[in-house]
């Protein structure tokens, strides 16, 4: 994958390109100019002993205690100290990657003050596989998870360094690396900002456009094999409630299941479908509506100075505002509202998948089973495709409506968008797997059809499927064919198979 270059204008998929295959960051020349001017500011700040909160004075409640001059780099480290009290397992290496890419995005707009050798070593550390060890618990939306990539980037902490976890400078050591010695402000500037929520939202939105796609593969194919009509997906029926969404899935749906020999020759076999199979085009175009929101929203937070105090240039001057930018409020909101949407995608998916192991609906042979005497067929596989709809469910709830006081009350808000963002990340790896249940459905369904002939698009995904799951006609283990078609889905392998017989897919 090409370099991302880091130029006032990073997207999702510049963070997921570094984040989970470790494309290479870069900073453009203007990139460096915008960082380095800041700093000459923070710099003078400092000369000019200017009370400036993180810079001059401590945090929380010490925001009345000045710091003098020879003090600021020990509190810069202390800060990191103080913060790193994330705890429990750590957080996968894509999240770690996310975060520290996001920190280069957030840092490098002009407004933070940080130094260019700090973000140097940060991007260093992203191009050498550093992956400091980030426990995944204890944050209210900033500042813990943050503190423990804070500590490998000063000699500190532990670290992943070709396959063994390491103590941070030993890790440095290898790579070749030196570590930093923070100067003022810094030790605010990396733990502060939504740098967790962004960077879990940014995978979690990423993976939602993914399963978005799929669950209209997936659907469209649960529609052939059931014998379905396209009749709901009518392009007069869109127009007459115009969502883009809704007229988008339709269309993609038209275009998967056109050709298909099967709705040909059971064409009016129903006055209509259930509505799990008719009201794709409403549900999946309400949830897509939803992830384009978010997507939106992650486009600006991406690209924002997200640090307190933030610094603004007056002519020749500068001056240091103190605000809330590091809130995670936009984000936390973006991510409850998507685990939501994905958990409600999932829920029509286990209908259809019901639907298709029914033989008292699906004039199909009971639990897909091609052997009944001695054999179970795919039944349990709805029974786990149930139980990841049970935790998405609890997942559901919405975070950002907790709210405790921290900080001696001079933070008496908090948006717990880390929360928010975290579940989010992790609803998308469940789903994967109900859609998963779904295609290994439908491959069996259609096996069961006396002329088995369906759409090429159709018939593209079954061959995809096919090279992981074999035609089941014995009982089997099936928690390794679902791992295999998840990796498939979140590899984007069914849409490239899809639309290597339609073209491009709407979202």
């Amino acid at each position: 994958m090409e370099a991302v270059v880091f130029d006032g204008r990073i997207t999702v998929k510049d963070i997921v390109g570094i984040a989970r295959f470790h494309a290479k960051a870069a900073f453009s020349e203007e990139y460096e100019t915008r960082v380095n001017r800041c700093r000459a500011h923070v710099d003078r700040f400092g000369r000019e002993e200017k009370a400036i909160y993180g810079l001059t004075t401590g945090l929380g409640d010490n925001w009345k205690k000045f710091i003098p001059e020879e003090g600021r780099t020990v509190i810069q480290r202390n800060h990191i100290y103080a913060h790193t009290c994330a705890v429990g397992e750590a957080i996968p290496e894509e999240c770690v990657r996310a975060m520290m890419a996001v920190m280069l995005a957030h840092f490098g707009v002009g407004h933070a003050g940080i130094r260019l050798e700090t973000l140097a070593l940060l991007r260093d550390m992203l191009n050498a596989g550093i992956t400091p060890r980030v426990p995944g618990h204890g944050s209210v939306g900033y500042l813990t998870l943050e503190g423990h990539i804070g500590m490998v980037l000063i000699g500190e902490g532990r670290a992943w360094y070709q396959g063994e976890l390491l103590d941070g400078g030993e890790a440095l050591k290898r790579a070749g690396l030196e570590p930093v010695t923070l100067s003022s402000k810094e030790g605010l500037t990396l733990l502060s900002g939504t740098t967790s929520v962004t960077a879990f939202g940014a995978l979690a939105m990423y993976d939602a456009e993914t399963l978005c796609l799929t669950a209209d593969i997936a659907g469209s194919f649960s529609l052939e094999v059931l014998k379905g009509t396209l009749m709901a997906m009518d392009q007069r029926i869109m127009d007459a409630r115009p969502h883009p969404d809704q007229i988008n899935t339709a269309a993609n749906i038209r275009a998967i299941l056109g050709d298909s020999p099967i709705l040909a020759r059971f064409q009016g076999h129903r006055v209509q479908d259930a509505l799990s199979i008719r009201c794709m085009p409403q549900l999946h175009g309400a949830v897509k509506k939803t992830v384009k929101d978010g997507l939106e929203t992650m486009a600006i937070e991406l690209n924002s100075s997200v640090d307190n105090p933030l610094i603004f240039e007056e002519g020749e001057d500068a001056v240091a505002l103190m605000g809330c930018n590091a809130d995670g409020s936009y984000v936390g909101l973006a991510c409850d509202a998507l685990t939501i949407a994905i958990t409600d995608l999932c829920k029509m998916s286990n209908s259809r998948i019901d639907r298709m192991l029914n033989h008292l609906v699906s004039e199909l042979p009971a639990f897909l089973n091609k052997n009944a005497d001695f054999n179970n067929g795919l039944m349990m596989i709805q029974y786990a495709a149930a139980g990841l709809q049970g935790e998405l469910r609890i997942l559901s709830h919405p975070a950002v409506v907790d709210n405790l006081t921290t900080c001696a009350n001079q933070e008496d808000y908090i948006s717990m968008g880390y929360n928010a963002a975290k579940k989010a990340y992790d609803a998308m790896h469940l789903a994967k797997y109900i859609l998963a249940s779904e295609l290994i459905c439908d491959g069996q369904a259609l096996d069961c059809h006396d002329d088995p002939a369906c759409s090429k698009a159709t018939g593209a995904v079954y061959r995809l499927l096919r090279t992981q799951v074999p035609e089941m006609n014995a009982d089997t283990a099936l928690e390794p064919y679902m791992e295999a078609v998840a990796a498939q889905i979140i590899d984007r392998r069914y849409i490239q198979a899809v639309e290597g017989e339609t073209g491009g897919l709407r979202f």
